[in-house]
C-alpha cells in the first residue's frame, strides 16, 4: 500500500501510532525500552519513505536510503530525541531528495517547516507512557501529511534505461522544441 496522498498518509499515521504499544510490549523485554523505541521510529521512517513513492520503481530506492540513514542514526544517536530528529531528517531527505522535486530553496523551506512542526507537535504530545508516545508518533505523521496539500511539488521522473545524460538532455530539448511538454 502506498500513502502518497493526504488521506492515505493520515491512515498510515493512525496505523503507525496504533501499532507502537504492541511493538513496545513485544520488543522491550528483548531489546530494552530505548532501543525498541529507536528501532520503531527508524523502521516507521523507512516504511513511510517507501510508501511516499509515487511509483513502485522509486519505493525501493527510498526504502534503501532510509534504511541506511536509519542504521547510522541507530548506531550514533545518544538519546531518543536525537533518534526522533534523525528519523525526521531521513523522511525529509527521501521525500524531497529522492521522491519529489521542487526548487531547492522551496524544498528546504517546506521540509524545514514540516519537520520542525511535526517534531514540535510530537514533543508537545509525548510522555513516558506507550500511549503518549503513540500519540506523539501520530502527531508527527499528521503534520507530514500536509506535504500533499502543498502545491508546486512534482514527482521525480525516472531515467529511461540505457540513455546517457547527453541523450537525456537531447530528448528533453527535442520534446520542448516540438511542444510535447
Amino acid at each position: 500500500m502506498r500513502w502518497n496522498g493526504f488521506g492515505r498518509s493520515l491512515l498510515f499515521a493512525a496505523l503507525a501510532a496504533g501499532a507502537f504499544p504492541i511493538f513496545q510490549l513485544v520488543a522491550s523485554p528483548v531489546l530494552g525500552r530505548a532501543a525498541a523505541l529507536a528501532l520503531y521510529l527508524l523502521g516507521i521512517a523507512a516504511l513511510y519513505a517507501a510508501g511516499l513513492a509515487p511509483r513502485r520503481s522509486r519505493a525501493a530506492a527510498a526504502f534503501g536510503i532510509a534504511s541506511a540513514l536509519g542504521a547510522c542514526v541507530f548506531l550514533l544517536a545518544p538519546s531518543a530525541a536525537t533518534v526522533a530528529a534523525g528519523a525526521a531528517l531521513t523522511i525529509g531527505v527521501c521525500r524531497s531528495g529522492v521522491l519529489y522535486r521542487s526548487r531547492p530553496a522551496r524544498a528546504l523551506l517546506i521540509e524545514t517547516c514540516l519537520l520542525a512542526g511535526g517534531l514540535g507537535l510530537s514533543r508537545f504530545l509525548a510522555g513516558p507512557e506507550p500511549l503518549e508516545i503513540a500519540l506523539a508518533i501520530w502527531g508527527f505523521l499528521l503534520v507530514q501529511s500536509f506535504f500533499f496539500l502543498i502545491g508546486g511539488v512534482a514527482a521525480r521522473a525516472d531515467r529511461p534505461a540505457g540513455l546517457d545524460p547527453f541523450e537525456l538532455a537531447r530528448a528533453r530539448a527535442l520534446a520542448l522544441l516540438e511542444g510535447d511538454q
